[in-house]
């Protein structure tokens, strides 16, 4: 399959640009004026932003979680995992519940449900219903993302899209950026419960805002009928395969050679098979779907597909240090939340920095340079991270955040631009929903895993008289993620040059 060329994506003139943004909207075809258009605009990104917000600010918590409801790193992970996986289910059902009833309901019912997640982990009593809140929030974001994007592609012209999805794109990299510190200075001056409660306000606001100024507007596209047999055996696999996860154990000091280690061994190794299979049986089905739930074929774009290697990739390490920091920092190194909250900051502004600019080169020399750049700084800088803990200091882990955060910025949108470009346009939407479900998906399995071992390694440390077993477990983990990334540089070279 040729290679088609990267859109133009005009990134860098965001600021520049507003006022054509404005001026040009009339031009969508939706009568919109340009205060229409505005305020539109303010209310989707205020929406963005309590979505992304919440998620970022409960980054630190987790080790507060653990201790305040007194689990181990294994539940602590599921306030991560709930939350991926519920948004994985709600991006799913966005563009069938966008198509079958009007935009304002469905946004009005996600955000309403985004806040009823907010109330029930405000009120949490146990670690189960923080997890329920999360999952709650996850699904609820799951649609308010998609549909954000797919109604600001509806009032604003097509030579705006790039404009617009560029000041969107920044609105949510501050979220992120600001997210854990402010919920780490939460945490450490009042309690845990008001990082749930402080979202409330805002989708108070949301709500209001949407019912006001949104207008009542359906989509235009022909129905399709939703794959339900898709959506329920795919849901059922993932429950099934995270209960699984969830009470499996390993014993390191159980001996895995005996006779009962054995068969923990092979009842393990069928159960994975199982699940393999199961999947693949799934993937055949999705393949032969006129209307599949997830348009799987577009794998057989070579472009895509490395594309998507590398960005789940990178999103599997992301995802696992922002969980393995906050126990580092403060676990290990007995460091405030605080802490947390401005190393994960300065990451993040970093990577939204370098973001910037691998937008406005990438276009000029192409995804493969860059993209390779960006694996391999990000691979040795989280071999930096596990050196580190030899004796970790904050500067120290400030520096190395920040130098990841150059790599990630570099790696994830080069690969991702020219991987959605490559494909059909009338494609890119189910391009943009198989990516970011496959990233969950991976990333939650992954997760699970990575707690599990943990938690098992750091005991069987601390059994052998070690006294920093958690923070060894954590350096072999982050080994791990440095040769996962390394082993992406062949997708690296399979992406296009510069035209």
């Amino acid at each position: 399959m040729s290679e088609a060329p990267i859109n133009k994506a005009p990134i860098n003139n965001t600021s520049t640009n507003e006022t054509s943004i404005n001026e040009t909207s009339n031009s969508s075809g939706n009568g919109f004026t340009d205060k229409q258009v505005q305020q539109v605009l303010l209310t989707l990104l205020l929406g963005g932003t309590v979505v992304s917000f919440s998620n970022s600010a409960l980054n630190p918590a987790i080790p507060v979680f653990m201790s305040v409801f007194d689990v181990d790193i294994v539940m602590g992970g599921w306030v991560l995992n709930a939350y991926v996986l519920a948004m994985s289910v709600g991006l799913m059902l966005s563009g069938y519940l966008n198509k079958k009833f009007p935009f304002k309901h469905v946004y009005l019912a996600a955000i309403f449900g985004f806040m009823l997640g907010s109330v029930i982990g405000m009120l949490a009593s146990s670690m189960s219903f923080v997890i329920i809140a999360r999952a709650i929030q996850g699904l609820s974001g799951g649609l308010i993302i998609p549909l954000s994007i797919g109604m600001l592609y509806q009032i604003y012209p097509q030579q705006q899209h790039g404009r617009v999805m560029a000041l969107w794109g920044i609105v949510i990299m501050m979220s992120l950026a600001f997210g854990p510190l402010v919920g780490a200075y939460l945490v450490e001056q009042f309690a845990w419960w008001t990082l749930f409660a402080i979202t409330l306000p805002l989708s108070v606001a949301v709500m209001a805002m949407v019912w006001r100024l949104i207008p009542d507007m359906r989509s235009h596209d022909q129905e399709t009928p939703f794959d339900i047999i898709g959506f329920i055996s795919l849901l059922v696999w993932l429950l099934a395969m995270m209960v699984w996860l969830s009470t499996l154990k390993i014993d390191f000091t159980g001996g895995l050679l005996s006779s009962d280690g054995l068969l923990k061994i092979a009842t393990l190794g069928l159960l994975s098979i199982g699940f393999l299979l199961s999947a693949m049986v799934w993937w055949a089905y999705e393949r032969r779907q006129r209307h599949p739930l997830l348009n799987v074929r577009l794998f057989n774009n070579k472009t895509y597909l490395h594309s998507n290697i590398i960005s789940i990739s990178q999103t599997v390490g992301l995802m696992l240090c922002l969980l393995l920091l906050p126990v580092l920092i403060q676990d290990v190194m007995g460091e405030n939340a605080l802490w947390t909250g401005v190393v994960l900051m300065v990451a993040t502004l970093v990577a939204s920095i370098t973001t910037h600019y691998a937008g406005k080169r990438v276009d000029k020399r192409g995804a493969r340079g860059i993209g390779m750049a960006g694996i391999t700084i990000s691979a040795l800088s989280t071999l930096m991270l596990a050196w580190c803990l030899y004796q970790p200091t904050l500067w120290l882990l400030i520096l190395t955040m920040s130098v990841r955060g150059v790599g990630v910025g570099l790696a994830y949108l080069p690969t991702t631009t020219v991987g959605f470009s490559s494909l059909p346009k009338d494609s890119v939407t189910e391009g943009a929903a198989l990516n970011n479900i496959s990233r969950r998906i991976i990333s939650t399995i992954v997760i699970t895993l990575t707690t599990l071992y943990i938690h098992s390694r750091s005991a069987q440390l601390l059994a052998a008289g070690s006294d920093v077993g958690i923070a060894s477990a954590i350096q072999e983990i982050l080994v791990i993620i440095a040769l996962m990334l390394l082993f992406t540089l062949p997708s690296a070279c399979k992406l296009p040059r510069a035209p």
